[in-house]
């Protein structure tokens, strides 16, 4: 009788293969869904035990709304996947303190994450974070917002993050990919949910808007 467990193993194997295809599909999927998701790249490389990761896209909004929602510290848990907490808990000029909590996941592993931030504002192109606390061994990058056209900007977010536990070398790549990929595309569509609140779609609208 032949031994079934060289089976399950190739089964086991297959079936991540599967999943991981079945992700890549999803963001391919999602990228129709809006213009700005349309236009979403993601890069993510693995260097030891850290991954950097960089994602972008155009997005169509004023620059200030662009930039107003970024730094909403205290209400980021409300359109980003993944976070639980944000709160602003001290702010010098340019420089804030966040503290944030959450989790990352991917297939089977799920772990929390829960960390304390600087963030240096640059108004209106570019915030930088960079990790005081928490259990994240590293997590440093920054936002950077580009005009290409009238309220068209591209933007763009790449950081290093390393996990404060220990992560499969085969997993660790994608972990970082599929949820900075997600926290991003939540921004994405949290600045165009308002853009759109924001902008009259008809002379009846503006009408409205103007009494």
């Amino acid at each position: 009788m032949t031994d079934g467990k060289p089976h399950l193993v190739a089964a086991w194997i297959l079936s991540i293969l599967l999943l991981a295809h079945m992700g890549t599909a999803s963001y391919a999927h999602a990228a129709n869904e809006t213009n700005a998701r349309s236009q979403f790249s993601v890069e993510a490389t693995r260097y030891g035990d850290a991954v950097q990761v960089s994602v972008r896209t155009t997005v169509k909004a004023p620059l200030a709304l662009i930039w107003n929602t970024l730094t909403d510290y205290n209400h980021l848990e409300q359109f980003i996947p993944g976070m639980n907490k944000s709160r602003l808990i001290e702010r010098q000029g340019k420089v804030a303190v966040v503290e944030q909590s959450g989790y990352a996941h991917l297939w089977f592993f799920h772990f929390p994450i829960d960390v304390t931030v600087e963030v240096t504002e640059h108004p209106f192109s570019t915030i930088q974070a960079r990790l005081l606390k928490g259990n994240l061994k590293r997590l440093e990058g920054h936002y950077e917002i580009e005009k290409i056209a009238d309220d068209h900007y591209a933007l763009r977010w790449s950081g290093t993050i390393e996990p404060g536990v220990a992560v499969p070398g085969f997993l660790a790549t994608d972990l970082m990919r599929k949820n900075i990929s997600e926290q991003f595309l939540g921004m994405v569509d949290e600045i165009e949910r308002r853009a759109a609140l924001a902008t009259p779609t008809s002379p009846l609208d503006q009408e409205t808007i103007l009494h």
